[in-house]
C-alpha cells in the first residue's frame, strides 16, 4: 500500500513561500520517495532549485514515517536547535505528514508554519515505478470479501454495487473511451474461478456515505 503523491508545481510552490527566506525540509524517506516526490533525491532536487531563488535551506530531514507522530517528534528533536532558525517547514510528504509534522510542532515552535510541495492522490497499489493504481478509498465499509477480494469502489468508474452498467461493452468501460477494463466484470471473472458466483448476485443497498469522509477515528482499546 502507497499513498500516492504527485508534486505541485513549482510556482506554486514558491507563491507559497513568499515573505519567507529560511526554511527547513522534511521529506519522506517511504510512500513520497516510492512516487519520487520525496526521500532523499526529491529533498534534494527541492533544496537546489529553493537555493537558486534565493532561499536558505536551514537543515533537511529525511524520515522514514513523516506521518508517525512518534518517528516525527524523535526526528525534529535532533534539530530543535535548527528550528528555532528557521522560517518555515516544506514538506515532501503527503497530506498526512503535513498535519503530523503540525501536531508535532505544536508544543515548542507553534508559531512554525507548515507547507507541502506535494498533492495527495489517493491510496494505491504499485505496479512498478511510475505506474500506481488506485485500489482502496478507505471507506471503512470494505466488500472485498464479497467481491473476490476486487473493490467496486475503486475499480468500477461509477462506483456501483450491483454489476455492470449497461455502458460497459466486451468488457471495457465507457468512461475513458472503453480503454479500460470494466471492475464488476473483474469482479465476475474471480469470482467465476473462485466458485462463487453466488456472491454476484447478491442484491447490495446503494452506499451510504454519511459515515464516510468526516471527522473518523479509530480507537483500540
Amino acid at each position: 500500500m502507497v499513498v500516492i503523491t504527485t508534486k505541485k508545481p513549482f510556482e506554486e510552490v514558491l507563491d507559497t513561500l513568499k515573505n519567507i527566506n529560511r526554511i527547513t525540509i522534511v521529506s519522506c524517506a517511504t510512500c513520497a520517495a516510492l512516487c519520487q516526490t520525496g526521500g532523499t533525491e526529491g529533498a534534494k532536487e527541492m533544496s537546489e532549485k529553493l537555493k537558486e531563488k534565493g532561499f536558505d535551506i536551514t537543515t533537511v530531514v529525511v524520515s522514514e514515517d513523516v506521518c508517525d507522530n512518534r518517528v516525527m517528534m524523535k526526528d525534529l528533536r535532533k534539530i530543535d536547535e535548527e528550528l528555532s532558525n528557521t522560517d518555515a517547514i516544506l514538506t515532501l510528504a503527503c497530506g498526512l505528514g503535513v498535519q503530523s509534522v503540525i501536531k508535532v510542532l505544536k508544543k515548542k515552535h507553534p508559531e512554525l508554519p507548515v507547507f507541502t510541495a506535494n498533492n495527495t492522490e489517493f491510496i494505491g497499489m504499485t505496479e512498478r515505478i511510475g505506474r500506481f493504481y488506485k485500489r482502496c478509498a478507505g471507506c471503512g465499509d470494505c466488500l472485498l470479501n464479497e467481491t473476490g477480494g476486487i473493490c467496486p469502489i475503486t475499480t468500477c468508474a461509477k462506483g456501483l454495487m450491483n454489476g455492470p452498467c449497461g455502458g460497459m461493452v466486451k468488457g471495457k468501460c465507457e468512461v475513458g473511451n472503453y480503454e479500460k477494463d470494466c471492475g464488476w466484470v473483474l469482479i465476475y471473472e474471480r469470482l467465476k474461478e473462485l466458485g462463487r458466483l453466488d456472491l454476484f448476485s447478491k442484491l447490495r443497498a446503494p452506499r451510504d456515505w454519511s459515515e464516510s469522509g468526516h471527522q473518523q477515528e479509530v480507537i483500540f482499546r
